[in-house]
Formats: structure tokens, C-alpha cells, sequence
């Protein structure tokens, strides 16, 4: 991805009132799930705890594949920024329209710096998670400075956009080295059958976890 995000608007009170001003002056949105794009606006709901997400006219018949309990990103425009949040869809009203969970946090997005690189199948560099059946590990697809494509099993381990959770870096140098990993964004694509690709961003990086990431870079 050639865009990532960083803390914008964290406080709660701070998105509401966000959220509120942008709401009033009917900015634009585009509402993601996976790979279906649906453009529309967003607004409160009568009783404030969540938001409503209103598809265009022209483009509800393609937008069945949203359905209650899916994450989503919500991308749009307010003043010289482009922001962005994520979600969980807690309830779909009528055919382009969605109830919305209310935001923990608002995102600016900026242009990603960090050169990403593919990952050999054969490197042996992967991330270990807990799953419901013990520790397994998952490889690395690519990786960046500041984060990491992992293909991992859906079936044994959940993970959902906005879940932070810990993985370990396992390769022929590096064992067991912990990072606190943010998911961006899950996919399907280029998987088998009950595997999903997840787009991890590294949380703080101690000096070990830099030193290991740094090492699977030049290693490739």
C-alpha cells in the first residue's frame, strides 16, 4: 500500500465533536469493506452512540455483501485533510444503509515512506500468534520498517481491523522476539481456502524489535 495512517483525533469527546462537524457540513464519504467500495455520507444517529452510513442511490444493489458484524473503513475529506476511521457495521436498516459502531479514533491519512519488500516463501522468516489451538506460526508475505503482510489461518485465529495483539518474529537468526502489531486491513486475496492476508503496522518498537526487523530487511 502506497498510504498509511497515523493518531489524529484520539479523545472521545474530541471524535464526537469531529464527527458532529463534519456531519453537519455533509462531507462525502466512501465506506470500505474488503475489496467493495460503497461512496455515500455518514451521520449521527437519533441517539448518538453510533453512526449511520448512507450509500448513494446508484450503487445499493452492489452493496449486499456488507453485512451486520463486518469491520469497516470509512475514508473522507474535512478541510485539507484526508481522514479516515474504523468501524464495525452493528446493524443493516434497509439496503444501503448501515448502522455503525462509534469510532475510537480518527486517522489522517498520509503517504507511506517506507519501501516495502516481498518475503521469500523459502526465507523461513514468520510471525508467531496464539491461536484457539496454541502458538502457530504464519509467514511473512512483505515487510516494511513499520509493518508487515502476514498470511495467516482465519480458522484458528481471529484478527479483525483495529485488534492490537502480539506476534513473534521467527527466523534463522530470530527467535522469539516480541512486537505489539496493529491490524490495517484484512484481505482474501491471493489465499487458500480459509486464509486470509493481514496487514499489520509495528506499535513502538523496543530496540530488540528493531534490531529484528531491521535484519529480516537486509537478510530478505
Amino acid at each position: 500500500m502506497s498510504y498509511a495512517t497515523v493518531p489524529h483525533i484520539i479523545r472521545p469527546r474530541a471524535v464526537a465533536r469531529h464527527l458532529s462537524r463534519a456531519t453537519f457540513e455533509q462531507v462525502g464519504a466512501c465506506m470500505t469493506s474488503s475489496y467493495l467500495r460503497v461512496p455515500g455520507a455518514f451521520g449521527w444517529g437519533p441517539d448518538k452512540l453510533g453512526l449511520i452510513f448512507m450509500g448513494r442511490e446508484g450503487i445499493r444493489s452492489r452493496s449486499a455483501g456488507i453485512e451486520t458484524g463486518q469491520s469497516v473503513r470509512v475514508d473522507y475529506r474535512h478541510g485539507a485533510d484526508s481522514l479516515m476511521f474504523f468501524s464495525r457495521v452493528t446493524e443493516a436498516l434497509e439496503p444501503g444503509t448501515w448502522r455503525l459502531s462509534r469510532p475510537g479514533t480518527v486517522q489522517r491519512v498520509t503517504r507511506r515512506f517506507e519501501e516495502r519488500h516481498p518475503i521469500a516463501p523459502t526465507s523461513g522468516n514468520q510471525v508467531a500468534m496464539m491461536t484457539n489451538q496454541g502458538m502457530q506460526a504464519f509467514p511473512i508475505v512483505d515487510m516494511s520498517s513499520g509493518g508487515a503482510a502476514v498470511q495467516y489461518d482465519a480458522r484458528v485465529v481471529g484478527l479483525w481491523v483495529g485488534r492490537r495483539v502480539t506476534v513473534w518474529l521467527e527466523t534463522g537468526g530470530v527467535k522469539g522476539v516480541a512486537l505489539t502489531s496493529e491490524v490495517r486491513h484484512i484481505s482474501r486475496r491471493g489465499c487458500t481456502p480459509g486464509h486470509k492476508l493481514a496487514g499489520l503496522r509495528f506499535v513502538n518498537l523496543d530496540l530488540d524489535a528493531r534490531r529484528a526487523v531491521d535484519q529480516i530487511l537486509t537478510d530478505g
